[in-house]
């Protein structure tokens, strides 16, 4: 019969029994200081160090504050005629629709290929917290300085060499580009197949008093929940990139539009010592992944200017837009263009009126950063709580 398990401690907090003989000689081992509450305890104060930390950061935000704030009793009387309603993740959010890209992540589960690609070759510490910028900051990198290696297993020779093969040549640039191949190929589908599972989790409707059903909407969601919840027909509703109800056309997701990036192969220039060319086979074997490398960039962007263009006459309808009501939208940089060109038709920009939800100091910051990148004054803002 095993050994009954021994506990050291007693936390400083609950006073419950911790810390085993085998966690002592884990935090002896690493050179860690011995623990004084339990780990229910500890992640609890961090939660609470956390929470405190949000608390201050928002106070000292808001007493900085640019912009008013008002109650929802102020939409209200804005004319439907000339309001646009933007709405953005955070309505799902909202109604208790599991749709942050974390939900995304954990609904592909540990081992999937596509998660194990973008965790390993995205170098962004959170890739999920902005998960469609992410898409443009793939380790390039350290996909190339695996070139050499898989010339050696593809046995690659040199293109004067009479046992030159062109299909091992191009066997050893995929194999070297797998993770781009397996982004661009699997994100479209598994993504659909995570949004067409979306379902509410709550029935109420917070935001009834704010939005009025007659007014246009531009709505970013892939979801239909503002016919479903709130009665918006369809007919009002511009799905910019795409409702998961329809088959036939892709949902459009990803960064910023960077289709002109453009990888330079001078061996010279490369920082890594294992990406130097050796030969020209070796060199024209770094252009062939490059040349994969600007496909995935081109891919993976978010063709904003592509998507105004097809849609014209619905970006000229702006035009008479007074009151703008942004709801849950995240105002991110990859979006930009499309407030821009609401604001470039509208026949009185400077005098608009834009009503933007918060939910934390960070919204506030990215509100800031929206105002100032799209030359909006701040008396034109005010914001409301959600």
């Amino acid at each position: 019969m095993p050994d009954e398990k021994v506990f050291l401690l007693k936390c400083k907090e609950c006073h419950a029994a911790f810390f085993t003989e085998g966690e002592k000689d884990f935090y002896k081992k690493k050179g860690l200081h011995t623990p004084k509450r339990c780990k229910s305890c500890r992640e609890k104060r961090k939660f609470q160090h956390e929470q405190r930390r949000k608390e201050q950061e928002l106070a000292h935000v808001l007493a900085n504050l640019q912009f008013e704030q008002v109650e929802e009793v102020e939409m209200q009387s804005a004319d439907p005629n000339t309001t646009l309603y933007i709405i953005g993740n955070g309505f799902d959010l909202m109604h208790g629709v599991p749709s942050s890209y974390y939900h995304f992540r954990d609904s592909m589960g540990r081992r999937n290929e596509l998660r194990e690609a973008l965790e390993m070759y995205i170098r962004k510490e959170d890739l999920w917290a902005d998960f469609e910028e992410s898409l443009a900051y793939i380790d390039d990198e350290s996909m190339l300085v695996t070139l050499n290696d898989w010339m050696d297993i593809f046995d690659v020779k040199e293109q004067d060499d009479d046992d030159f093969s062109a299909a091992n040549f191009f066997m050893a640039s995929e194999a070297a580009m797998a993770p781009t191949y397996t982004i661009m190929e699997e994100l479209p589908k598994q993504f659909r197949k995570w949004i067409v599972t979306l379902k509410p989790t709550i029935s109420n409707t917070p935001l009834k008093q704010i939005i009025n059903t007659a007014a246009r909407f531009i709505n970013f969601n892939y979801t239909e929940f503002l016919e479903t919840i709130y009665g918006v027909s369809k007919q009002n509703i511009f799905y910019i990139h795409g409702e998961r109800r329809d088959k036939n056309k892709e949902l459009i997701l990803g960064h910023s539009d960077m289709a002109n990036h453009e990888l330079d192969f001078n061996a010279s220039d490369f920082k890594s010592d294992q990406l130097r060319m050796k030969n020209q086979t070796t060199y024209d074997l770094h252009a062939t992944a490059g040349y994969q490398l600007s496909n995935y960039y081109s891919s993976t962007a978010k063709k904003s200017n592509d998507v105004i263009k097809a849609n014209k006459e619905t970006f000229l309808a702006c035009a008479d837009i007074d009151t703008v009501v942004v709801i849950g939208h995240s105002l991110s940089v990859v979006d930009y263009p499309y407030f821009k060109e609401i604001i470039k038709i509208n026949r009185n920009s400077s005098n608009m009126k834009w009503f933007i939800s918060w939910y934390s100091a960070g919204d506030i910051k990215r509100i800031d950063a929206f105002a100032k990148n799209l030359d909006i004054q701040p008396k034109q803002i005010k914001l409301f709580k959600t």
